[in-house]
């Protein structure tokens, strides 16, 4: 029971330690800290779907790993088209240096004319992803698989809901 003085205010507890501003700081971080990792691990997950399935909640990582490869650099026409409809929002916006997609159709459409531009050609991922309050940064290489990059650039991701709402595609300037 808490003591209460005449005024009846409570009378600080001086039993427990009081903290230090570094002690705080400390602590908030390495609650950061771990739930980012239980999230990139897989630890974090969504509440249970209509058919009881629990799977893991989508993150600005996965998405943008996953698009990369299972979007752009997917071969299959069906997988590619599958992996669109789970991943991106119905009304997702893809804009790259030539045009601005829109909808699944619309990323359909850019993926789809990629592949058949560049058939053997792959994205490969530079770096790490960074990523935070729902937007990411993935840097990439596109190329012959295990031949040097043709061209590099970034993908800069903003998820809607769950989903991918929107990639702006950067294409970095040849080198010299």
């Amino acid at each position: 029971m808490q003591t209460m003085r005449e005024n009846n205010s409570p009378v600080p507890d001086v039993s427990q330690p009081r903290r230090t501003r570094r002690e705080v700081m400390t602590a908030l971080i390495a609650t950061a800290l771990s739930a980012r990792l239980a999230s990139g691990t897989g630890l974090i997950y969504n509440q249970t779907t209509s058919e009881g399935n629990v799977h893991m909640a989508q993150t600005v990582e996965t998405l943008l790993h996953e698009n990369i490869h299972g979007v752009f650099s997917e071969p299959d026409v069906e997988k590619r088209h599958n992996n669109i409809a789970r991943l991106w929002a119905e009304d997702g916006v893809f804009i790259d240096p030539e045009s601005r997609y829109e909808g699944h159709s619309g990323v359909a459409f850019a993926a789809d004319g990629l592949a058949k531009r560049f058939p053997n050609f792959i994205f490969t991922e530079r770096g790490d992803i960074l990523a935070y309050h729902g937007v990411g940064k993935l840097d990439w290489g596109f190329g012959p698989a295990g031949a040097e990059f043709v061209i590099t650039g970034s993908d800069v991701l903003a998820m809607k809901g769950d989903k991918i709402g929107s990639i702006y595609t950067f294409v970095d300037p040849p080198k010299k």
